[in-house]
């Protein structure tokens, strides 16, 4: 893996072939589109389909641009040669009984991009903010019929805390996964 360079300043993380760098409005109508894209074709066996509809996925598209502008959680993308390929949205835990976790909100990489280490990027980053903001626990929430994420978090060192029932909107049963962070 080539070296990365690392601006503490600006928060940004970069090479010759790629950058991660905090998500900006420009930026609003492409990961959105990555997003639904990722509903439509991983989530549509177990989720409502209602969530996956022409109306679900303006819905959705509402919801994240009102996140992105709220400034809630930390928003970054993956760029490579000026195109955006991946979000990941970071931040504070809502789960009441972890208080003092960092979690990944979202991650979400174009289909044609993945498996091309830019999830796996994505989490070192994750767990290198948590660090730098003193946290010594990441969490990660997926849906329990979502194996090959499960999967995908297990290889990078998470492991199951809980299943429960998400309700609505989702229907569907939710698996949070934890790792505990070593700080350096």
């Amino acid at each position: 893996m080539e070296l990365e360079k690392n601006n503490k300043n600006l928060n940004l993380i970069w090479s010759n072939k790629f950058m991660i760098r905090p998500l900006v409005e420009k930026d609003y109508d492409t990961v959105i589109d990555i997003v639904n894209t990722n509903w439509k074709k991983t989530y549509s066996d177990y989720v409502s389909p209602l969530l996956l509809d022409e109306d679900g996925c303006k819905e959705r598209a509402e919801e994240l641009r009102h996140d992105f502008q709220s400034k809630r959680l930390s928003e970054y993308v993956w760029e490579e040669q000026g195109q955006v390929l991946a979000l990941l949205s970071i931040g504070n835990t809502s789960d009441i009984d972890k208080k003092r976790a960092f979690e990944i909100w979202r991650v979400y990489v174009k289909p044609e991009a993945q498996g091309h280490n830019i999830g796996s990027q994505f989490l070192s980053f994750s767990e290198r903010e948590a660090q730098k903001r003193g946290y010594q626990e990441i969490i990660i929430w997926a849906f329990q019929r979502n194996t090959n994420a499960i999967s995908f978090y297990q290889k990078n060192g998470y492991v199951i805390d809980k299943n429960e029932y998400l309700g609505k909107p989702y229907l569907a049963f939710g698996t949070r996964l934890i790792k505990k962070l070593i700080n350096e």
